[in-house]
Parts: C-alpha cells; sequence; structure tokens
C-alpha cells in the first residue's frame, strides 16, 4: 500500500465514531460516550507541542463536561468533516488555519453554543 492508499483509508475511515441525525457515539479504548449535536456548548481546537511535531487536539464541551480528542484518533477526518456539516458557522479554514506557526498552541473556539436556526440541523 502506498502513502497515498493509506491516507485515503485515513481519510475515509469513521474509526471510533457512529452518526445518526440527533448525534454521534463514540467508542475508543475505555471510553465510550453518546452525544446529541444539540448538547455540544463549546468546540475549542488548539496544538499541542510534542517536541518534534505538533498534534492537533479537540474539546468538545457540553454543559460543564467536555472530552478531549486529536488527530491520531480513528476517525477523526471524517468527525471534522460532519462537525462542519452540522455546524455551518464552524469556520471552514479552521484546521489549515491552526497548522501555523508551528509548535505554538493556537487556540480557537471553533464553536460556541448557537440559538441560530442554521446550525444544529
Amino acid at each position: 500500500m502506498d502513502i497515498k492508499e493509506s491516507f485515503d483509508n485515513m481519510y475515509n475511515n469513521i474509526g471510533c465514531f457512529e452518526y445518526n441525525e440527533e448525534g454521534f457515539t463514540i467508542v475508543y479504548d475505555n471510553f465510550s460516550k453518546y452525544l446529541k449535536w444539540r448538547e455540544i456548548t463549546e468546540i475549542v481546537a488548539y496544538k499541542t507541542d510534542l517536541f518534534t511535531f505538533d498534534r492537533i487536539e479537540m474539546q468538545i464541551v457540553y454543559g460543564d463536561k467536555y472530552f478531549t480528542i486529536n488527530e491520531e484518533l480513528p476517525g477523526w477526518y471524517q468527525f471534522i468533516i460532519k462537525l462542519k456539516e452540522i455546524f455551518p458557522s464552524i469556520p471552514k479554514e479552521w484546521d489549515t488555519d491552526i497548522i501555523f506557526p508551528a509548535f505554538a498552541e493556537n487556540r480557537i473556539i471553533i464553536y460556541a453554543g448557537s440559538n441560530n436556526s442554521e446550525d444544529q440541523s
């Protein structure tokens, strides 16, 4: 398998996520959670400096609780696509904009709860 095939497989894989109209389930290692889209109150993205490379991470906040996922999680790419579909107010280029400058946290709130009828369709 070449690099392009490997990336395509990673990109198209839903990984540890399952989706329905109202929300998603994530099952990974010892963590399992079903969350309705409308329960999400904030999504924060940032980078963690791991000395030789950065890792993009995301906090999914619901009420006074949250969980954190990162770009190494199986299904990450499809999850990002789904978030942009469900929450149109999420900046379309946040995931490429956050890359620079390297080794900086670049913390950004990409979604803050909304009463906007466009979001949370």
